[in-house]
């Protein structure tokens, strides 16, 4: 059954969960920017049949690097490397135009409002979906950054640290720790 969902899943879908990374986001000036990932990511499915059987069928464990294969057709993805016990080493690279919104792993968007407001966050998970991760010894230990340049405007942000010598442009970060974590930014670029 696993196999099926793995075969069926969509690259880079919410199926997979960031563990350990560093991930960031670089603006240029007249808003194109990148976006890059590089770390480990765990299949929720995997790790919920793990948890519950002990151990995954060797079936599923070819499923499963199968899908380390197809990710690789992706343009976004640079290297995938399927770890075993339902966990990929990804190191995925976007390249976006000014206006052009972004969805990566279904854990990280950039998007551009009609208002100008260009908004960097994550979803939010229900609490439910955070305490059935959290059984399955899923942990995350991850770090954001969103590079900005000097006509960047911040509305709003909430991380975990600032620039302190250049004004409001330059790098802006937060230290992942936590499922419930969501990382949130919303500038606008003059």
């Amino acid at each position: 059954m696993l196999i099926a969902l793995a075969a069926s899943a969509v690259l880079l879908t919410g199926c997979l969960i960031p563990e350990s990374f560093k991930a960031k986001a670089d603006f240029a000036s007249n808003g194109d920017y990148t976006f890059s990932y590089d770390g480990t990511a765990v299949h929720a499915m995997a790790a919920a049949e793990e948890k519950q059987k002990g151990s995954l069928r060797e079936k599923d464990e070819e499923g499963l690097k199968s899908e380390a294969i197809k990710m690789k057709k992706d343009p976004m993805v640079q290297s995938a490397e399927y770890l075993g016990h339902g966990r990929y080493q990804l190191k995925l690279l976007a390249k976006k135009k000014a206006g052009e919104n972004l969805k990566m792993m279904d854990i990280f968007s950039v998007t551009h409002g009609k208002d100008g407001v260009i908004t960097i966050s994550s979803p939010k998970l229900a609490a439910k979906d955070v305490q059935e991760l959290s059984k399955l010894g899923i942990k995350i230990d991850g770090t954001l950054e969103v590079i900005l340049p000097k006509n960047a405007t911040i509305i709003s942000h909430n991380a975990t640290s600032e620039p302190k010598f250049f004004g409001l442009f330059g790098t802006y970060s937060w230290k992942i720790g936590s499922l419930d974590q969501r990382p949130e930014m919303k500038i606008t670029l003059k």
